[in-house]
């Protein structure tokens, strides 16, 4: 793995860049995004952001949020230095924006996923960082370090917010295995920083839910299944379904969290129907079985117990097919 240093000296040798991180991006793609954003800026580099899909709402909270750009507004810039973050491969920010968004010299892949490709020309993967912010709050650390200063000198109270709110996101609000006694320190040092109240952050993210998605959550947990002798609860989300409660996509983050709190679940996973008829899936086991790795088998990505991939086939098929790979893998660890 790249140390750090090196990664910095990169940094100060080019002065355009572009960012970008995986399709619909949650709270700690935004989060390193923003946070690597401001430290750029502070370097005095020439820094655009550019994803496929739109900030969610519940992260629009965060400073210079609207700063970030569509695919539409890439044109013909060439940055001499694309970084990717949280992405575990260079797909994942989207086909159209891989394809699209080509650095003039030098390629830089950011990520904490444990399935992460090592796509970039240089990469910074480290599986065992709680998140992908975290290991922008290293970057910032060491360069603060080398130069001697204050770490509140490089890393701006904008940046600090919206690395906590990564942070936060990708461990459950603290509470999942991830969240080490390092990640806690890292926090503290974040919110003296940042000088905000972190309940603050949670009510930004999490208590600000429009009626429509609780009408959307209604109509989804009326699909709930469960399989396996209840090892295995699964929902679905239909075009259907957002047309009537006038929601979409982003409005169905969480609902597998939901589903792996039902006492002997080991799996839970959501199937969304997308526009184009194929299928978007969040999986969540609670440890025995390694979603990681069954997403990474249908060129997803994710985490032992966190995962997402996309299915090319229509959603109720999708769910069949989840449910039986789902099954081999229960098996395994129970064989």
């Amino acid at each position: 793995m790249l140390n750090c240093g090196a990664l910095l000296t990169l940094f100060e040798q080019y002065e355009t860049f572009a960012l970008s991180t995986h399709i619909h991006p949650d709270g700690d793609a935004i989060g390193a995004e923003l946070g690597l954003y401001f430290f750029l800026k502070k370097l005095g580099k020439s820094v655009r952001i550019f994803n496929t899909d739109e900030v969610p709402e519940a992260y629009r909270f965060l400073p210079s949020w609207d700063e970030i750009e569509g695919f539409d507004a890439v044109g013909g810039y060439r940055p001499e230095v694309l970084v990717v973050l949280d992405a575990s491969a260079l797909e994942r920010i989207g086909t159209r924006l891989a394809k699209k968004l080509l650095p003039l010299e030098l390629l830089i892949n950011i990520d904490h996923h444990a399935t992460a490709d090592a796509f970039g020309d240089v990469n910074l993967i480290d599986a065992a960082a709680s998140s992908t912010s975290e290991l922008v709050y290293r970057l910032l650390r060491a360069y603060a370090r080398r130069e001697g200063v204050a770490l509140e000198v490089w890393l701006c109270e904008a940046s600090a917010l919206c690395l906590y709110t990564g942070i936060m996101f990708d461990t459950g609000c603290f509470r999942h295995s991830n969240a080490s006694a390092e990640t806690h320190r890292v926090a503290a040092d974040l919110i003296e920083i940042g000088d905000f109240a972190p309940d603050e952050v949670y009510r930004n993210v999490y208590e600000q839910v429009p009626v429509c998605k609780i009408r959307l959550l209604r109509e989804v947990l009326g699909t709930l299944s469960l399989a396996d002798d209840g090892r295995i609860a699964s929902v679905y989300v239909t075009q259907e379904m957002f047309d009537k409660t006038g929601t979409g996509p982003d409005s169905v983050e969480g609902v597998a969290n939901q589903l792996q709190a039902i006492a002997g679940v080991e799996v839970a996973f959501c199937v969304t129907e997308l526009a184009d008829g194929n299928a978007k899936v969040s999986l969540r086991s609670k440890g025995n079985v390694d979603v990681g790795a069954l997403a990474a088998e249908f060129k997803g990505g994710g985490h032992k117990r966190a995962a997402g991939c996309r299915v090319e086939v229509p959603y109720l098929l999708a769910v069949e097919k989840l449910v039986a790979r789902v099954h081999r893998y229960i098996r395994r660890f129970q064989d």
